[in-house]
């Protein structure tokens, strides 16, 4: 069985991933970039901490990485880059 290319864009408000669920910046409480996996199979992750203990990831296979992972200084202010 194989799965749509999850997605994820840049709009004025947030995060639309997957083109269903906005994440607002607002509702960001702290983001963390990471990596993990090993030699080649190195995967950029960013992971989305939201009220009520949720949380979301997006990683770098995903369309819409670049842009989002550039934007993501200037608009969150709790973010801990550990790449």
């Amino acid at each position: 069985m194989s799965y749509p290319q999850r997605t994820v864009e840049v709009v004025n408000t947030g995060l639309v991933i997957d083109q269903s669920a906005t994440l607002l910046w607002q509702d960001i409480k702290r983001a963390f970039i990471y990596e993990t996996g090993s030699g080649q199979e190195t995967l950029t992750c960013a992971e989305f901490m939201l009220g009520e203990g949720y949380s979301v990831e997006i990683n770098s296979q995903m369309p819409g990485w670049d842009v989002a992972i550039e934007h993501l200084p200037r608009r969150i202010e709790n973010l801990v880059d550990e790449r």
